[in-house]
């Protein structure tokens, strides 16, 4: 059996508001968007299709509120320069939306597991 696993991906940028911004990891929901199609709270990932692990880097605290469309009771924060990781069985994972606390947030997303 070959296993299919890419090297994943790496994706950086910066919030202009403090808003929620939706990260697709497989091109969105028609499933044809690159990172060409950007805007400032959508966001695509060109080398992924469906993710086991990612790796969130931050330089100002920030909440993972949904993951694959599911609205969690508490959203999960992740302190600035703490980093958070979050691995799966499967790579499963198509979209998360991560909401800002402060205007100019960075924010770094390491991928693997396709």
């Amino acid at each position: 059996m070959t296993i299919n696993v890419g090297p994943g991906d790496n994706k950086e940028f910066t919030s202009t508001a403090v808003e929620d911004i939706t990260v697709y990891f497989q091109g969105g929901e028609s499933g044809n968007n690159t990172s060409a199609n950007d805007t400032q709270t959508i966001k695509y990932f060109d080398n992924n299709g469906c993710i086991s692990k990612f790796f969130l880097r931050n330089n100002q605290t920030v909440l993972i509120v949904s993951i694959n469309g599911i609205v969690f009771t508490n959203p999960t924060t992740v302190l600035l320069n703490k980093g958070h990781v979050e691995r799966w069985d499967a790579p499963i994972i198509y979209k998360m939306v991560i909401r800002t606390t402060i205007a100019g947030t960075n924010i770094k997303i390491r991928t693997h597991g396709r």
